[in-house]
């Protein structure tokens, strides 16, 4: 079906009773639907238009990465206000000068993050977002005609080096031109893959950055698949949810990859030793079975992005038979 904007791709596929999101706090393990992210989003944009929002309002979504997170991403878009994802380890001040420069309505933050500072703005806790999902029902969301593919759907901010912070206008064409192809080919070989589903993907990138909205919200729905989130990033930690979790894939920036070789190196010595020259996966695969074993044998796979992965990392884990992707990121 063509998709005009990111509303369509909602309708598509946010709408199933499997499991959609996981978010590991800690102390306890929350699972979550689609029609539960369906249902809560829906709420929240009915609740945006009640507190008097209106199209092209900017809404500023300040926290780690948890399941509310896209339910926030989501009611934003279907009220048709302009989302501004800021990182959550962001200073206080980062966010205001922020929600001075864009003009935000609400912000919706992290309990745990510092707001004080924001006295003119309505604040919204992230958490509860999910906390009173009232069933809906799962009806389509009527398009608007005056909603097209060059709208904005978000500005993502980078807090570098430079002084003032720079933002970029994402619309929601942008976004489909990035995942339609992806769905396309997914789609040819979706039939294939089935035994095999759905996949984990443990996604520790910022849902700040553009690559980490895409590896959560957008490519596995296309495979009917399972995001997990994390706090923290340790990685013994990271080990322990890949393992438990059933994990197949871990979604990261190279810095992660570089933190596990330490901590795998550690545990394993062996895993020191140079590559034999021309092995075979299987055989690479045996070699560092107890590699294996430490992360669980459902995982296979890193897609990495947000930054350049140097030869060595892929290299390392390339050798113990692990499948190494480069992603893209803003």
């Amino acid at each position: 079906m063509p998709r005009e904007t990111l509303i369509d791709f909602f309708n598509d596929q946010i709408r199933s009773d499997k499991t959609f999101l996981v978010y590991d706090g800690g102390y306890r393990t929350h699972h979550y639907s689609y029609n539960d992210v369906r249902s809560a989003a829906i709420q929240l944009a009915d609740r945006f238009a009640a507190s008097g929002l209106t199209t092209g309002d900017k809404v500023i979504i300040w926290g780690d990465n948890r399941a509310e997170w896209i339910v926030a991403f989501w009611g934003c878009l279907l009220a048709r206000v302009i989302c501004v994802p800021i990182d959550f380890r962001a200073s206080p001040d980062f966010l205001a000068r922020i929600a001075s420069l864009v003009g935000a309505t609400i912000v919706i933050a992290d309990k745990s993050l510092n707001t004080d500072n924001l006295t003119s703005i309505d604040v919204w806790p992230l958490e509860m977002l999910l906390g009173q999902v009232s069933a809906v029902p799962q009806k389509q969301i009527a398009g608007d005609s005056d909603l097209a593919s060059r709208d904005l759907a978000e500005i993502i901010f980078t807090s570098g080096a430079t002084s003032e912070p720079k933002g970029v206008e994402i619309t929601h064409g942008n976004v489909l031109a990035n995942i339609v192809p992806v769905e396309k080919e997914i789609t040819k070989y979706l039939k294939y893959g089935r035994p095999f589903l759905p996949l984990r993907f443990l996604n520790l990138l910022p849902l700040s950055h553009m690559f980490g909205q895409a590896m959560a919200t957008f490519i596995p729905p296309m495979l009917n698949s399972i995001t997990v989130f994390m706090r923290g990033f340790n990685p013994t930690d990271i080990a322990r949810q890949i393992r438990t979790q059933r994990v197949s894939v871990l979604v990261c920036v190279p810095k992660i990859l570089d933190v596990l070789r330490k901590f795998v190196e550690s545990h394993i010595p062996e895993t020191r030793e140079p590559a034999v020259q021309d092995e075979h996966v299987v055989k690479r695969w045996w070699r560092y079975r107890k590699v294996h074993q430490l992360f669980g044998y459902k995982f296979w796979a890193f897609v990495v992005g947000a930054a350049p992965l140097s030869q060595d990392l892929e290299r390392f884990w390339s050798k113990l038979g692990f499948l190494v992707i480069q992603g893209y990121g803003l």
